[in-house]
């Protein structure tokens, strides 16, 4: 039986919005606590793909409900870098140096186009960006549990963005793998364990965050001496 239009298209809005909220936030506890809220590599995944798909699958589908969200996620993507640029530094480890930080962060997101285009150029445009999507999603989660593993507090994370990244993982869950869709010409199961995965990550992390202690501006003097000390808890490399 085919699912209703109306519900599959709702599905599209709740991800689309789910993402959207976790991308303003990221950027609004970013500010507030002078760091990055997602770390470079889930910055430079996600915002490679925004790129091709608004860029891409615009023209192709015009201002459908997923590419207008999409376009409104690139907008908060280049506002996320900017914290990413404007903080992230403070984060860089001794070894190769500050001086090393712009350019490995543009590396990184070199990469992340290449390893884009290179999917795509193999699979074709619509099933590389389903594919791609989920699995930088599952990687945005297990991100998401190192960082707050390293730095011990909420510095730069809420639990809007730990709620908001679960229905943005279930939502797409719900309408690949269980529901499906023409482009797979039906459920697609790989999609589903992926999403699955996702979740209960997801999950994982809104319990650790819950009991995380809160974040206090007091402790940034210490966290720069012991950066110092330590080589920082810069996410490009450790993770």
């Amino acid at each position: 039986m085919e699912s209703s239009p109306i519900f599959l298209n709702l599905l599209i809005i709740v991800g689309g919005l789910s993402w959207i909220t976790l991308y303003g936030e990221a950027v609004r506890v970013g500010l507030r606590d002078k760091s990055y809220a997602i770390p470079l590599w889930a910055i430079g995944l996600n915002f490679s793909w925004a790129v091709i798909y608004t860029i891409f699958a615009g023209r192709l589908e015009g201002p459908s409900h997923q590419v207008v969200l999409t376009s409104v996620r690139l907008v908060l993507d280049i506002l996320i870098f900017y914290t990413w640029f404007r903080f992230g530094v403070k984060h860089f480890p001794s070894n190769p140096g500050e001086q090393w930080f712009v350019q490995w962060s543009l590396l990184v997101i070199a990469v992340c186009f290449i390893l884009q285009g290179g999917v795509i150029l193999q699979f074709g445009l619509y099933s590389s960006l389903a594919y791609m999507a989920f699995l930088q999603n599952l990687a945005m989660s297990l991100l998401f549990i190192a960082m707050l593993a390293r730095r011990k507090r909420r510095k730069a994370q809420s639990m809007v963005i730990a709620y908001a990244k679960l229905t943005g993982s279930l939502a797409p869950t719900i309408l690949y793998g269980v529901l499906g869709t023409a482009l797979f010409h039906g459920p697609n199961y790989l999609l589903l364990v992926i999403g699955i995965l996702s979740c209960l990550f997801d999950l994982i992390y809104i319990s650790l965050l819950s009991k995380a202690k809160p974040y206090e501006k007091k402790e940034q003097t210490t966290t720069i001496i012991q950066r110092n000390m330590t080589g920082g808890e810069f996410d490009a490399f450790r993770v």
